[in-house]
């Protein structure tokens, strides 16, 4: 007798363990084990991705055979053209593209994407400046900056004024309306500019066949004193010329890398030069008392 309680009391404690051990539900009921769902791993996307080229105010869009904007230009394609993209990184700006027939590098800072099958993006026109009868620019250089937004500056004017510039030194024409933005291009003393539009310090103009930004009280109604023929500028600062390969550099008498006709020195890596004017592309300097043009990303500031 005394050994069958002992089973029944043993059983009892038993059953009180494994109550205690299962969570109850809200009704008295016992919860069902819970299992965490598989993680869902999306599928790769197969659709070809496509691309539409935007409308800039610098006209069409240069296709390079590398991808960088020292490299040959292959092609330009207008505004709304449609190109097929062969490569595109999120390390690099620069997509591999195919369109009218080429193959080649584009900046996706020009290009709108979407996917085969999608309707296509209908790039947006910038705001057309008032046309100014202008002397072309004499430039060769192919190398545009990021289009201007101008959709906050609408066109108010169409008023001439000159560069002067209490220093006399150059003064540069930027991609927005304030000192933080890139420099387009730097002009001299006594060049005509065309005042769009003006607000608080700045002025939206149009030089020769560029747009941007300038500063007003560097902007004069009446035309000042050129510099003198024959000047020597003071130099803006000491700088090095830096080659990747630790070569030479050329000094060239145009702002163009086009051609080898303008080529009047081979500068060596690691040496000083005298800068006149910085320019976001090409900048003047002097070498040996000689004065050209070379492409900034070769010159170190200290």
């Amino acid at each position: 007798m005394f050994r069958k309680m002992k089973k029944f009391v043993t059983l009892l404690l038993a059953l009180a363990l494994l109550a205690v051990s299962l969570p109850a539900l809200a009704d008295g009921g016992i919860a069902p084990a819970i299992t965490q769902a598989p993680a869902v791993t999306p599928a790769p996307e197969t659709r070809q991705l496509m691309a539409v080229v935007k409308y800039t105010n610098f006209g069409r869009i240069n296709m390079r055979a590398e991808p960088n904007e020292f490299s040959a230009r292959i092609g330009v394609l207008s505004g709304g053209t449609p190109v097929k993209v062969l490569e595109k990184s999120a390390a690099t700006r620069w997509v591999l593209v195919e369109g009218e027939g080429k193959t080649g590098y584009m900046s996706s800072n020009f290009l709108e994407f979407y996917y085969e099958g999608e309707t296509p993006p209908i790039p947006l026109k910038p705001e057309q400046p008032v046309v100014v009868t202008a002397a072309p620019s004499t430039s060769s250089s192919y190398y545009y900056t990021e289009p201007v937004a101008v959709a906050s500056w609408p066109v108010t004017e169409n008023t001439l004024v000159y560069v002067d510039t209490a220093n006399r030194k150059s003064l540069n024409l930027r991609a927005g309306p304030s000192t933080s933005y890139a420099a387009i291009r730097s002009y001299a003393v006594g060049t005509e500019v065309h005042i769009l539009a003006r607000r608080g310090e700045w002025a939206y103009v149009q030089v020769g066949n560029r747009l941007g930004f300038m500063m007003l009280e560097f902007l004069s109604y009446s035309r000042p004193a050129p510099v003198p023929t024959g000047t020597v500028l003071p130099p803006i600062a000491i700088v090095t010329v830096m080659h990747p390969w630790g070569s030479f550099v050329y000094l060239r008498s145009s702002r163009t890398t086009d051609t080898n006709r303008n080529i009047l020195a081979e500068i060596p890596h690691g040496t000083q030069v005298e800068l006149l004017v910085w320019d976001y592309w090409y900048s003047t300097i002097r070498y040996n008392g000689i004065t050209g043009y070379i492409v900034t990303s070769y010159l170190k500031f200290d």
